[in-house]
């Protein structure tokens, strides 16, 4: 996916009845000592009323016993036109109505990706946890579902994405071991890298440090 191929054309001020995805609001709200303050956010309108989340990020792995690089991490490459770059990101999507956050996980991983995965099972009651991406500038929170993909089932030799008409998504595998370094790779190359990547990357690479102190 070149980098040179997308690009943001202009930016303009957009009033809140021309939204169609996102408003801007303003929170009255008592501050710690009780003294009355405003703030500035955006909400996004398509939240479902029985959903905690409007989103749901996946984390789909896969194993091979061939492999030497060990488990790998399903990542995408889109252009994101607020970054104005391709933004390495995980598989992501808005809940439905009705749905779980399992639910829109193994759904929007077939339709973004094209492959089928299952939900991993910790052998323990669990809810996932809720995460604020901005908090500071807005309501917008979302859940992580860690998925599995088995190679051998024959929907995933060959995906098969069911991308929107607007939608133009590179999927790649990067190993688990060697993310730190593929993401800085990425970003010398021009590239965006989204939070929720680079915590994780960092996560691991700090797990790592710890091991070998």
């Amino acid at each position: 996916m070149a980098t040179s191929e997308a690009k943001v054309t202009s930016v303009k001020p957009l009033d809140n009845h021309d939204a169609k995805w996102l408003n801007l609001v303003q929170i009255e709200y008592t501050n710690l000592d009780g003294e009355p303050r405003t703030w500035e956010a955006v909400r996004r309108t398509t939240r479902p009323k029985d959903s905690p989340v409007d989103a749901v990020h996946i984390i789909a792995t896969r194993s091979s016993p061939e492999s030497e690089n060990g488990p790998e991490v399903l990542l995408e490459r889109q252009f994101r036109p607020p970054a104005g770059k391709i933004v390495v990101e995980f598989p992501a999507g808005l809940v439905d109505g009705g749905e779980t956050v399992e639910e829109a996980a193994v759904r929007e991983l077939r339709e973004e990706t094209g492959y089928v995965g299952t939900v991993v099972d910790e052998g323990k009651e669990t809810r996932p946890l809720v995460f604020h991406s901005a908090p500071a500038s807005s309501f917008s929170c979302a859940s992580t579902v860690r998925v599995q993909i088995d190679m051998s089932r024959a929907e995933n030799k060959d995906p098969k994405p069911q991308l929107e008409e607007d939608e133009i998504i590179e999927c790649f595998w990067v190993p688990v071991k060697g993310m730190y370094a593929a993401l800085r790779k990425f970003q010398d190359d021009g590239l965006a890298i989204d939070g929720k990547v680079g915590a994780f990357a960092e996560g691991i690479e700090t797990l790592m440090t710890l091991r070998m102190g």
